[in-house]
């Protein structure tokens, strides 16, 4: 009889020669919703609430997950009243962890915030992406960091120090985190526990609306940073929180050697404007025409007519939102530079239309 010879090693070598993979996945995901030769699905383990508006959501990837390095973001999927919706969220635990952790604050009109910290429990299954960002550890580490956290930017920041004990920094570190209050501090036992086992990491909260005694209060100023990180020049700085902070921290470091990651609330990346009229907005693929008013983002406008174009973290940092302008002006709402009228990408989730568009949608 005649046999053949079996050539795959792994179970995912032979998934992956699979022809027809939707209906493999399908069949897979009858079996276990976490199962995909396609999609990275990860399966919820814990929920472990932070503060009363902050969660962190533990997560078991399945074979397709690549890993990721401490500070980087990931893209999670979630379906909302039959829409699936993609945002940006750090990634909060160190790589070498079994587990995976997201923590999401609820933010005031965040969508997907307030549906994971509303409705994700325990055996629900997230659809995420490949981890992707540049706010990360260099290769050679400094032997002096400066880390500045604002809110729930603490996220990407905690990765990096548990990324730092891990791999048993004998440097300085200096954490000033910005937080309304005492009891909206996230992360606080991990972070604690950090400083207690290493020894090299020296933590201050300054709390902007509610002053607790023996603490600073206010927002980052030179003084601040002077109190607490003498030879500014020495240190290596990371950022990441709103972005009047991220302004303040890049003019007050001048000089200095600065990672950061913009950290925005819905609404921020719209500047406030008002306009009579409308412009036209021809979408070349859809055929269509629209009119939006020019007030907000692109992409918010769009979404308000029930069009909803691919997107992410919708902060101009993943340009998963990146299409071709054929004709027309655009502001940019990260830096509020006007384009050319002429032909190029733009990230429709930080462009505010100036004239008539034609965009490749």
């Amino acid at each position: 009889m005649k046999t053949f010879p079996f050539i795959f090693n792994e179970p995912r070598q032979f998934l992956s020669s699979l022809q027809g993979k939707e209906w493999a996945d399908f069949l897979l995901g009858e079996i276990n919703p976490r199962f995909s030769v396609t999609t990275i699905k990860a399966k919820v383990v814990a929920v472990r609430e932070e503060t009363a508006d902050a969660k962190t959501i533990v997560l078991k990837p399945n074979w397709l997950w690549k890993g990721f390095r401490s500070g980087q973001h990931v893209p999670v999927t979630v379906e909302i009243a039959g829409r699936r919706v993609t945002r940006f969220y750090s990634l909060s635990s160190r790589p070498d962890d079994k587990l995976l952790s997201i923590t999401v604050k609820r933010q005031k009109g965040g969508l997907v915030s307030n549906f994971i910290n509303t409705n994700i429990k325990k055996g629900d299954v997230l659809e995420l992406g490949e981890a992707t960002g540049e706010f990360v550890l260099p290769k050679t580490l400094p032997s002096k960091f400066l880390f500045l956290a604002g809110g729930s930017g603490i996220t990407p920041i905690h990765s990096i120090l548990k990324q730092l004990e891990a791999n048993q920094f004998k440097g300085k570190a200096t954490l000033l985190y910005f937080v309304r209050s005492f009891e909206d501090i996230i992360l606080r036992s991990s972070l604690e526990e950090i400083a207690k086992s290493t020894g090299w990491l020296e933590i201050k909260y300054i709390f902007s609306d509610v002053p607790k005694e023996g603490y600073d209060s206010g927002f980052l100023t030179k003084e601040i940073l002077q109190k607490y990180a003498e030879d500014l020049k020495s240190y290596s700085v990371y950022v990441c929180g709103p972005a009047p902070m991220q302004t303040k921290a890049l003019s007050l470091l001048e000089g200095n050697e600065i990672k950061s990651e913009l950290f925005l609330l819905p609404g921020q990346t719209s500047l406030k404007v008002k306009k009579t009229g409308t412009v036209d907005v021809f979408l070349s693929l859809s055929h269509k025409t629209i009119q939006v008013k020019g007030e907000r983002s692109l992409l918010e406008e769009l979404e308000d007519q029930g069009i909803y174009p691919q997107s992410g973290c919708r902060m101009g940092i993943c340009h998963t939102c990146v299409c071709k302008k054929a004709v027309g002006s655009v502001t940019d709402l990260s830096n509020g530079e006007v384009s050319e009228l002429g032909e190029e990408n733009i990230q429709i989730c930080v462009s505010r239309a100036e004239s008539n568009l034609e965009l490749e949608l």
